[in-house]
């Protein structure tokens, strides 16, 4: 075949040229044919595809805003004259495209406009009778066309974005926000589109005139240097296919043109083919590249410059047999003879899939190092094995006022945090010394700043070994303990005088039975504030997870945008690359929105119930999203276990009352199960059941736990009873319980229980409800 085939017929020698000729001639018609009457007439069809699916995700975009801003409303955040204000305000200020000119307008359903950017006087002008300078009625056309599936695509002819003199053909996607009954659209010029597609085409036969000319000289110079080299490659070519045919990489013969001449045993075991299948076929057209046209275009240009004697390299994605992915390293290499010419390409692959992956992974646990790293709270820091300060997080940066530039690179013991008193250095010196030989340090520090006065700092030094065991650096730790040192002293001097405030406190409820009350509510308002501390903690816990995914995704996302940087400066951008960094781009965008929406709806659901905790104002509230705010409030209590709570109650049930009281009964009630009930059971159940009956609130609570006696539940609402005296518990859950229903909610509750059957409560209120139309 080609050289690597004997040829003993002189005659056959002597058409060797027209072997080539004619099919490099037929392959070079075809291809001019393809180009000129199949793809330049689609660059236009694609561009303009394209632009109309950037314009309806940029709408999608700011019909976002206007749903973010709708659910602040909702929520009661904002009013609804001011969400709509906010929202033509930050539609009017969106800008996007090439020079930061294409807008956004507002008309609503009537046809008068809202906002207009550039024509603020249309302003609250009625534009039913408006049309575009060809005397087209468009804003009408827009409202009837968006009448069916709430979107349109809607062409007119309008002003050249900021410049009224200029008018041009315009095609606009709008799509309706029911809500407001707003109509948002935004819109792009077609003279852009013939533009970009004329520049294209222009560029592209350019590029098709080169490329001809290339192959007919190579053609030709194949045709003169085939009978000379002939001889030399036949002598060889035994050496070679022993070689070739017994390796275990990927291998293939290709022409300076890149048609396959040979392929070698493991390349077509690879793809399941025979070698009549690919042979003389283009190697961008064979089974090894034909599910990404990215990957012919990439293997076209290694092709090309290993046929102008350089080497070829690049990774390709291709899907095995099993549809798992698999990526191989690609090199084409020049064969030349002593003259310098190209013969032939020898191209090889390697599987590179599990080296790929070993990169991925080191590249994302680095990253969650760094989010991690960097977003703690305490001070951090990673030492060389000398004590020389390499990493430093923004925590301990900001308790010293200095920047990374100030310490990086220098001696630890030299920084701020260890200057006062003098002796702080020494100590350090001391601790890094222990530390490289493998000791764990920790020790309080008591330091002294000018701004702060003197601070404790709990501090450790920990040696990070390598897989060899051996230490590859140091990592220091630091958290601010001076309010838990001042807490504990502020304890300290209570005990000492806890004698003498108890014979007091003894003496006053002694005199007076209003004393008692008075102390009994003061510690009833000290749990109420304790579950709000351990509300807080729980919603800080969940916000925790959607937080730092989000950080994770935008630090990688960081990262390969400093890799596509890096590339545009050195002008070794190509579009593969930027096609890659689009696809993260996006992912992690989507990542980060997602998980910080997450975020966003538990800090609000957290300050609503919060509010009401505290403030203990009454309003009105749809009873079971109620509910479900406060189960997603103490999800952190029982999210670990097996537990499941089930609702049952009216979607539409609406009351005006008091929801700080809800929260801490349901509070009370639910955590009274999870410790007392379910201890010892691995999957309980909580069943919570709302009726209306005779115009009263009727609500049923029952656990399947363990149950009490009927000594305990006679005694369950009496102060400072609790079977966890011992443990921690105060007694005092059950009865603020009791007070919250009989006193704050006008209402009853009661009791029943049976010792491994699990216990019921029963709360009657008056009904305030309201009937929504």
């Amino acid at each position: 075949m080609g050289v690597f085939e004997k040829d003993n017929t002189g005659g056959h020698n002597r058409l060797t040229w027209l072997r080539v000729a004619i099919p490099t001639a037929a392959s070079l018609v075809l291809f001019i044919t393809v180009l000129f009457a199949v793809h330049m007439p689609a660059v236009k069809e694609g561009l303009l595809a394209q632009r109309k699916k950037s314009l309806k995700h940029m709408t999608q975009v700011a019909v976002g805003v206007l749903n973010h801003l709708r659910d602040q409303e909702m929520k009661g955040a904002i009013s609804s004259e001011e969400a709509r204000k906010m929202g033509a305000e930050i539609i009017g200020m969106m800008r996007f495209g090439p020079d930061n000119k294409d807008y956004f307008w507002i008309n609503d359903f009537n046809a008068t406009m809202v906002m207009h950017p550039y024509l603020p006087e249309l302003d609250g002008r009625d534009m039913s009778r408006f049309a575009d300078f060809k005397g087209k009625l468009f804003i009408k056309e827009i409202i009837n066309a968006t009448k069916m599936d709430g979107t349109a695509f809607v062409d007119y002819y309008w002003q050249w974005q900021d410049q009224p003199e200029k008018v041009v053909p315009k095609i606009s996607y709008v799509q309706r926000f029911y809500p407001w009954k707003w109509i948002v659209g935004t819109g792009l010029y077609l003279d852009e589109i013939e533009s970009e597609a004329a520049a294209r085409n222009r560029e592209l036969i350019m590029m098709t005139f080169g490329i001809l000319g290339i192959i007919l000289l190579l053609s030709f110079y194949t045709i003169v240097q085939s009978r000379k080299a002939g001889k030399r490659i036949l002598e060889s070519e035994a050496l070679f296919k022993g070689i070739f045919n017994n390796s275990q990489q990927f291998m293939g013969v290709l022409s300076p043109e890149g048609v396959l001449l040979l392929a070698n045993n493991a390349s077509l075991d690879f793809v399941e083919r025979e070698n009549r299948e690919v042979i003389g076929h283009y190697l961008w057209e064979t089974p090894w590249f034909e599910d990404s046209l990215d990957a012919q275009r990439q293997l076209k240009e290694l092709i090309q410059v290993a046929s102008f004697g350089g080497v070829g390299k690049g990774i390709f994605k291709h899907h095995g047999q099993n549809e798992e992915t698999i990526y191989v390293d690609f090199s084409a290499k020049p064969v030349v003879d002593d003259s310098g010419s190209v013969l032939f390409l020898i191209a090889e692959g390697h599987n590179v899939t599990e080296l790929k992956e070993v990169r991925d992974q080191i590249a994302l646990s680095e990253a969650m190092f760094r989010g991690v790293f960097c977003q703690s709270l305490q001070f951090m820091a990673v030492l060389d094995l000398d004590g020389t300060l390499k990493e430093i997080n923004k925590a301990a940066l900001e308790a010293v006022h200095l920047t990374a530039e100030d310490v990086v690179d220098r001696p630890f013991w030299e920084g701020a945090w260890w200057q006062s008193p003098p002796t702080l250095a020494d100590t350090l010196k001391e601790d890094i010394e222990k530390a490289v030989n493998g000791h764990t340090i920790r020790r309080e520090i008591t330091a002294y700043t000018p701004d702060e006065g003197t601070k404790y700092i709990d501090f450790s030094l920990k040696p990070a070994f390598g897989p060899d065991d051996k230490i590859l650096f140091l990592l220091a730790e630091g958290k601010d303990v001076s309010e838990l040192r001042s807490v504990q002293e502020q304890l300290s001097e209570l005990n000492r005088d806890l004698e003498q405030k108890v014979e007091e406190r003894t003496v006053e409820l002694s005199r007076s039975v209003k004393s008692l009350e008075n102390a009994q509510n003061q510690l009833i308002q000290s749990e109420k504030m304790a579950a709000l501390g351990d509300l807080v903690a729980g919603v800080a816990h969940e916000i925790n997870t959607p937080v730092g995914i989000s950080v994770t995704s935008i630090s990688f996302m960081e990262e390969k945008l400093n890799e596509i940087s890096k590339k545009l400066d050195s002008g070794q951008l190509r579009k593969s690359d930027f096609d890659k960094f689009i696809t993260v781009a996006k992912e992690a965008t989507k990542s980060s929105m997602l998980n910080l929406h997450r975020a966003a709806e538990l800090i609000g659901n957290f300050k609503q119930v919060a509010a009401d905790q505290a403030s203990g104002q009454k309003r009105t509230i749809n009873f079971r999203e109620y509910i479900d705010e406060i189960l997603l409030s103490l999800r952190s209590k029982y999210k670990r276990t097996q537990h499941k709570i089930n609702v049952d109650c009216a979607d539409d049930l609406v009351l005006n009352t008091f929801p700080g009281a809800f929260m801490q009964i349901f509070s009370n009630l639910i955590i009274n199960s999870l410790i007392h009930g379910f201890e010892g059971i691995d999957a309980g159940n909580i069943d919570i059941r709302v009726d209306v009956v005779d115009e009263r609130i009727i609500i049923r609570y029952n656990d399947d736990g363990k149950g009490m006696s009927e000594v305990d539940v006679n005694k369950v609402f009496e102060p400072f009873f609790t079977t966890k005296r011992g443990e921690g518990g105060t007694g005092l859950g059950m009865s603020i319980v009791y007070n919250l229903v009989h006193k704050r909610l006008g209402g009853v509750i009661s009791c029943s229980s049976v010792e491994g059957q699990g216990t019921a409560f029963t709360i009657s209120l008056p009904g305030d409800i309201i009937v929504e139309d």
